[in-house]
């Protein structure tokens, strides 16, 4: 049996040696970024909000994106290392290569990752929004100097799962981002996170896109039957926001999921993607230009395309993290839970309930904010329980 990876596609502390910042390379690649030099960083709504006319025709809030361009004054990402477990890779993409330190297949013993098959660029996206590089080619990534390990693991089986957990903590990622979950994680998988974070090692897991089903919406994971990885108490559980500062039609939620993050909306509701990776030329998406509401028109080259889901808003929450760990690399994982809650924007607050905590069941406690989390990072001493 196969993992469910949480996709929907719109339209059809270590010092690496090759990345520290204390070489010439990597200074000079932090003291010349530029985000407006990549040439679809202006459709990045859910980073940082840009007015053109492409988010005025499209009536993106403003407050939707994670407020990320105050987060990259002081860090972005440099000397973390941040594992990715996915269903393949493309580890030649432009936006990509530059920033991956290795990649290893899992269940085939072997150093293919590539999309061999009919299956999605899944993992080539998920990637891309942890840290696509600032290269002039396209989009970047939440944090363009961090690091990936990139970790093909497909099968639904527990000992090739903490197989994959185990290769990244002993290859040195600081965070792991999983943009997948299973509904019935075991006793030996949650142990394995356990330890994991004992390790200090910040797991993120999505929480789904289960919906609209019907007249049900999202689905609450606090139902019977229902023991997903992203409720796990080792875990930091991402749920999905749109374009409107809203929480997404599709994600679920539940009493032990944190935080939300951008992760866009479905079509056919008037909803929009987040711009990332694809698998470039044939392995990729045939589309090079997308219509949208309101008969806006966007031409994009086949290394990209547009993807919604909270698989791809986990990865966002966890190239934050690498921000927050860069900035200050003496943060725990139960840090970095704290700081994402407390500096959470509450969205919809005017219109739903937010108890004592801060807590809402469909909507966590709030949509990561960048900026604030990086700015408390960086003093950040004591670990509080919120």
């Amino acid at each position: 049996m196969k993992k469910s990876f949480i996709l929907f596609l719109f339209i059809s502390g270590i010092t690496i040696g090759c990345g520290s910042s204390g070489t010439k390379e990597t200074r000079n690649y932090l003291e010349n970024f530029n985000p407006y030099n990549e040439p679809y960083f202006q459709y990045q709504w859910y980073l940082s909000y840009t007015k053109n006319d492409f988010t005025r025709t499209l009536q993106v809030d403003p407050n939707a994106s994670i407020h990320i361009l105050d987060a990259w004054k002081t860090s972005l990402g440099e000397d973390v290392l941040v594992a990715v477990i996915d269903n393949n890779f493309e580890v030649t993409h432009k936006d990509l290569q530059a920033n991956i330190y290795d990649y290893y297949n899992i269940d085939y013993n072997s150093k293919n990752v590539e999309n061999d098959s009919d299956e999605s660029s899944h993992g080539t996206a998920t990637a891309g929004f942890v840290a696509a590089v600032a290269n002039g080619y396209g989009i970047v990534g939440t944090a363009p100097a961090a690091k990936l390990l990139l970790i093909q693991q497909f099968f639904d089986d527990d000992a090739y799962t903490i197989k994959a957990f185990e290769y990244a903590r002993k290859r040195g990622a600081k965070i792991i981002s999983n943009s997948w979950g299973t509904g019935h994680v075991s006793e030996a998988v949650a142990a394995e996170l356990a330890y994991l974070k004992d390790q200090n090692i910040t797991i993120f897991f999505a929480s789904g896109n289960n919906g609209p089903t019907g007249d049900n919406g999202n689905q609450n994971l606090d139902m019977p039957g229902v023991y997903d990885e992203s409720e796990l108490p080792s875990v930091i559980g991402v749920g999905a926001t749109n374009e409107f500062n809203r929480l997404a039609s599709y994600s679920n939620y539940g009493k032990n999921i944190d935080i939300l993050a951008p992760g866009g909306d479905i079509p056919d509701l008037g909803g929009l993607g987040l711009l990332g990776l694809d698998d470039t030329g044939a392995k990729g998406s045939p589309y090079s230009s997308y219509t949208f509401q309101n008969h806006y028109t966007l031409y994009i080259d086949d290394a990209h395309a547009f993807h919604i889901g909270t698989s791809f808003a986990c990865p966002i929450a966890a190239g934050v993290a690498a921000l927050m760990l860069s900035a200050n690399p003496t943060l725990t994982p139960e840090d970095i839970r704290t700081i994402l809650i407390q500096t959470a924007d509450k969205i919809e607050s005017d219109e739903v309930y937010y108890d004592e905590n801060g807590f809402n069941l469909k909507r966590a406690y709030g949509k990561v904010n960048a900026a604030k989390a990086v700015e408390m990072a960086k003093s950040y001493t004591t670990t509080t329980t919120p």
